[in-house]
């Protein structure tokens, strides 16, 4: 996809961060874009600062944890525009779970995180896939993972580590299949990055549901991007940061390249990734990961 005038693209988690930071980018390309949230006054948001750079984009309220949510938004883009040609399953959490081990944490911090980041990707392709394959036009899926369950684990963050880890599996699953039909909707995997994104995932409380509640208080919270640089500092080590806009401009240049692995380069998370592979094929010990 060499070009992005006049494709429709749907965006979840697209009210802020990386999902917003795409919305913008391809609006300035002209694309057709609709931003899907779960928060409506950050949408609201969205839509007036996109209107103060004369640029557009429709919205729409969902709930990825919901399938009947993310139907009813897949019927509102081919309503709207008739088809879609981008799908970007970017909406995900982050539980308060740094300070819990895992037999600490509540059944209700499991589902959440499963429900939103595991299930939020499966809702998606189930709405939007089949008819992405029908229109027969170029068409593209993007799954937002993370380094951190994708590539390595650490113990800090059980639930979305697994969580991450599930996407991945998924996208790359959907890769082989779509590939083997020869279709013409093909699949990436964005990993926002090359280091830790400024975006509001350390806060993702404001968006839990009622019938999940946390059930323990956790010792301490990570709440910010200046909370984790915080702690990050207090053992001596220095947490690098990067924009949303700079993730959705590599993700926009990987599409057009046709790229499956939308992943930057970060010689420290490589270098944790070999040392990985090479405990799997050496059959030694793991060791924990720094954090990058």
């Amino acid at each position: 996809m060499k070009d992005f005038k006049n494709r429709v693209a749907v965006i979840t988690g697209g009210a802020s961060g990386v999902g917003f930071a795409l919305g913008k980018a391809l609006a300035k390309r002209n694309a057709k874009v609709i931003l899907a949230d779960i928060e409506e006054a950050a949408l609201s948001l969205a839509v007036e600062e996109l209107t103060q750079q004369n640029l557009t984009a429709s919205v729409k309220v969902t709930d990825v944890s919901n399938f009947h949510s993310v139907k009813d938004l897949a019927n509102f883009a081919k309503e709207l525009h008739g088809k879609v040609h981008l799908l970007f399953n970017n909406a995900g959490i982050a539980p308060q779970e740094a300070s819990f081990n895992i037999w600490d944490l509540s059944l209700n911090d499991w589902e959440w995180g499963f429900k939103v980041n595991i299930w939020g990707v499966i809702h998606g392709i189930k709405a939007f896939l089949p008819s992405m394959i029908d229109h027969g036009e170029e068409a593209r899926i993007i799954n937002t993972t993370s380094g951190n369950g994708a590539l390595v684990t650490y113990p800090s963050t059980p639930i979305y580590a697994t969580t991450k880890a599930a996407v991945t599996r998924i996208t790359e699953a959907l890769y082989f299949q779509l590939q083997s039909l020869n279709s013409s909707v093909k699949t990436s995997i964005l990993f926002p990055g090359p280091h830790t994104v400024e975006t509001a995932l350390f806060s993702s409380a404001r968006n839990r549901p009622d019938d999940l509640p946390q059930e323990k208080e956790p010792s301490f919270k990570i709440e910010t991007i200046e909370a984790m640089q915080e702690m990050v500092s207090a053992m001596g080590k220095e947490l690098k940061t990067t924009l949303p806009e700079e993730v959705a401009e590599f993700c926009l240049e990987g599409i057009k390249k046709d790229k499956y692995w939308l992943l930057p380069v970060n010689q420290d998370s490589e270098s944790a990734y070999k040392d990985y592979v090479e405990s799997v094929i050496t059959k030694s010990n793991p060791l924990p990961p720094e954090i990058l």
